[in-house]
């Protein structure tokens, strides 16, 4: 499957007050590759044998804690094993979350559950969440020039005979995939306002080095994936903060349409794809 870092819908997880020291060793990381391009309306839908995103009917993930830090926080390099808290102050955090629809709030407020707090006073360039694994998608478009509307279905297949779409979850354990070796970062996918990279941990949000794989080639440490931007521009949190607003992006990026086997421009298989977003911080007048 393949797992893109460039997700775009405008929703916002209104936090209204809104994290070990890192070790370094053999661990593995990816560059970015280069986003697929919508699903096409009309014409040809996608490259023959290729992959194209669309906007969700469903995009469900679970979020353990969100922070901002000054350095970041696997290191100047990003090949750090264990996330380095000592210059992140975390402001928000949910023990035992619940899966939420991020969907189901686009265009206003999504509460969730957690403790919120407010962040130190200082300059950020270096948001953080931290995330289960697992993403439930669903969704669908539909294709002038085919006639047809192409709706995720079950098993992860495409129907365009089905009335509804069906979700499916999926599971990043590694950005390799199953090759024998784990790739716990995934590094540079540009996003608004910066790059984004992505960390598999464990719960206590170490990683996995290179060569520690389960029985399955993934990475043994996949409890958490850590989504880590780099801001071009960093921001500040002033005296005068009063609400830091982290905005989930998904239209045309939440869920991918894949010509998988038929090697024809037409989708048979889809996936979950990840998440772009940005902070926004606001200040009394």
């Amino acid at each position: 499957m393949k797992f893109n870092w460039k997700h775009l819908i405008q929703t916002s997880i209104i936090i209204s007050s809104l994290n070990g020291t890192a070790s370094h060793s053999a661990t593995l990381e990816i560059s970015a590759v280069v986003s697929p391009s919508a699903c096409a309306t009309s014409g040809t839908i996608m490259d023959a044998g290729e992959d194209c995103r669309t906007t969700p009917s469903v995009w469900e993930a679970v979020i353990y804690e969100m922070g901002l830090c000054t350095a970041h926080p696997f290191g100047a390099s990003k090949d750090g094993v264990t996330f380095d808290a000592s210059t992140c102050t975390v402001t928000y955090t949910d023990t035992s979350p619940s899966a939420v629809d991020i969907v189901d709030s686009i265009g206003g407020t999504l509460a969730l559950t957690g403790t919120s707090s407010m962040p130190g006073i200082g300059t950020y360039g270096y948001p953080y969440l931290v995330m289960g694994p697992s993403f439930t998608v669903a969704g669908s478009f539909t294709n002038s020039t085919t006639g047809d509307t192409y709706r995720s279905a079950a098993s992860n297949t495409v129907s365009t005979s089905a009335a509804s779409n069906v979700s499916s979850t999926d599971n990043l354990y590694d950005f390799n995939g199953t090759d024998a070796n784990c790739a716990s970062g995934y590094l540079g996918a540009v996003v608004t306002a910066g790059t984004m990279d992505g960390f598999v941990t464990d719960s206590s949000l170490v990683r996995s080095e290179s060569t520690d794989v389960d029985g399955s080639n993934y990475c043994s440490n996949q409890d958490r994936l850590i989504a880590v931007m780099n801001l071009t521009t960093p921001f500040s949190v002033t005296t005068k903060t009063y609400s830091v607003q982290f905005n989930f992006l998904l239209t045309d990026f939440g869920v991918q349409f894949i010509d998988g086997a038929g090697n024809d421009s037409i989708p048979d298989e889809f996936a979950s794809a990840p998440f772009s977003g940005y902070f926004t911080i606001l200040n009394a007048d």
